[in-house]
């Protein structure tokens, strides 16, 4: 099968298995919880504390902390769509460097790392048992021959659920501003309206696309 075909399968496969129960929620926590990553490495850097991380079986995810400062708290809520979008960016870039597997190693040791120290309600804690169990399977059995694929396929994972999610938020930030997550959040630390933040976490995401077709195909 050729990279261009595969590709356009994992293209369409990470529009389609959200709508598939159960299955296609399991591949799109991949993005929430690099999201709730994000969050906590900014509030650690930022002199913060992470108290817990929860992953929902519904792709929602929380991370709690304690900030030391308003400028730590808009740091850590900015930080969650830019940080996954990021490494959306990233893992096409290891892919292209020939470093697939290295992604794939990358992914369950980051999750493995989250359950050590923050992962602790049961469906959070089942998923990266099985995450990491999936990957342990495909370098068990299938080595070079299955775990590129894989590779590509959680990048390309990431980089629609980053896609998809800014524009849930924006809209959310447009009808019902006080629903809209981190978007709401930085309103209230700078009284910019959640619409604004919305609309960079969106652009962002958006010039984070670009980049990848740009590095695939141009």
């Amino acid at each position: 099968m050729s990279d261009n075909l595969f590709l356009l399968l994992c293209f369409v496969a990470a529009l389609l298995l959200p709508r598939i129960p159960v299955v296609g929620k399991f591949f799109n926590i991949i993005n929430t919880a690099l999201h709730e990553l994000g969050h906590a490495i900014v509030a650690l850097c930022t002199g913060g504390q992470v108290n817990k991380i929860e992953l929902f079986k519904d792709t929602s995810g929380t991370t709690t902390t304690r900030t030391d400062g308003r400028f730590s708290a808009v740091l850590t809520s900015l930080a969650g769509y830019p940080f996954a979008a990021s490494v959306a960016w990233l893992s096409f870039y290891l892919i292209e460097q020939g470093a697939a597997q290295g992604l794939v190693v990358g992914l369950s040791v980051l999750f493995f790392i989250m359950l050590l120290f923050w992962i602790r309600n049961p469906y959070g804690v089942l998923w990266v048992f099985l995450f990491c169990g999936v990957n342990v399977c495909l370098f068990y059995f299938g080595g070079e021959k299955y775990v590129p694929y894989a590779a590509l396929f959680y990048a390309m994972m990431i980089l629609v659920e980053s896609v998809t999610s800014s524009l849930v938020l924006l809209v959310l930030a447009v009808r019902d501003p006080q629903k809209a997550g981190d978007a709401a959040n930085l309103a209230k630390f700078t009284h910019l309206p959640a619409f604004v933040w919305g609309l960079l976490f969106a652009a962002y995401t958006g010039w984070v696309v670009y980049k990848v077709v740009e590095m695939l195909f141009l």
